[in-house]
């Protein structure tokens, strides 16, 4: 029964994944085309193309946005400190170098995300085949982790580099924006985990190898 259970969480697993890769691959496609067709959107004044970009506040005890209250008790002070909020930049524009800058960046990041589903993929393709335990696995979830890490890190980098080229192109910013996002150390964790179980897959592959010679 619970063999039962785990293959069909096992294909709608696979099922899932094989929908979030295609979506991911088709949004790449299409911010791909996007960037092709940009030059002549713009130039033919149809629209303006869309720039989206992380962005944060509050670094570097920089000036903070004013918040004012209608009115306070006489035992109340308020104090406003944002400390390295992050969100989104959007700008309407028509230069076409920012709407390539930004839009690259989205699709470097896609596509080692693809790459991390795509493992992910091959991993719960063996689980559906009934074949989990074996070396190409093993091999397949070490790479996991290490994609994890990398893709993480390029991410984060492309994101980084595309923002701070944005914001170099907008003066008297205020406040200050600076570009985002920061390092998530969660990356390291989830790939160092991810590592541990390959070896333990691994060690687990060569007992069971010394167990069947043995008999």
């Amino acid at each position: 029964m619970s063999t039962t259970k785990n293959l069909r969480l096992a294909k709608f697993l696979k099922g899932l994944l094989d929908f979030l890769l295609g979506a991911i691959v088709f949004a790449c496609s299409a911010l791909i085309l996007w960037i092709a067709l940009s030059p002549l959107v713009l130039s033919n004044s149809w629209g303006l193309g869309t720039v989206a970009v992380p962005i944060a506040i509050g670094r570097e005890n920089d000036s903070q946005i004013g918040v004012s209250f209608a009115s306070l008790p006489e035992d109340v002070r308020f104090e406003v400190s944002i400390i390295e909020a992050e969100g989104m930049l959007r700008l309407e524009t028509s230069n076409f170098s920012m709407i390539l800058i930004a839009n690259a960046a989205k699709v470097i990041g896609g596509i080692g995300l693809a790459y991390v589903f795509y493992l992910l993929r091959r991993i719960v393709k063996t689980i559906v085949e009934g074949n989990p335990f074996s070396a190409e696995n093993s091999r397949h979830i070490r790479q996991l982790g290490y994609a994890v890490l990398l893709v993480g890190i390029l991410w984060q980098a492309v994101h980084y580099f595309a923002a701070a080229e944005i914001l170099r192109r907008l003066p008297d910013i205020n406040p200050t924006l600076y570009p985002g996002p920061t390092f998530d150390p969660a990356l390291i964790l989830v790939s160092l985990l991810v590592l541990l179980l390959s070896h333990v897959w691994s060690y687990g592959l060569e007992l069971e190898r010394d167990r069947e010679l043995t008999i």
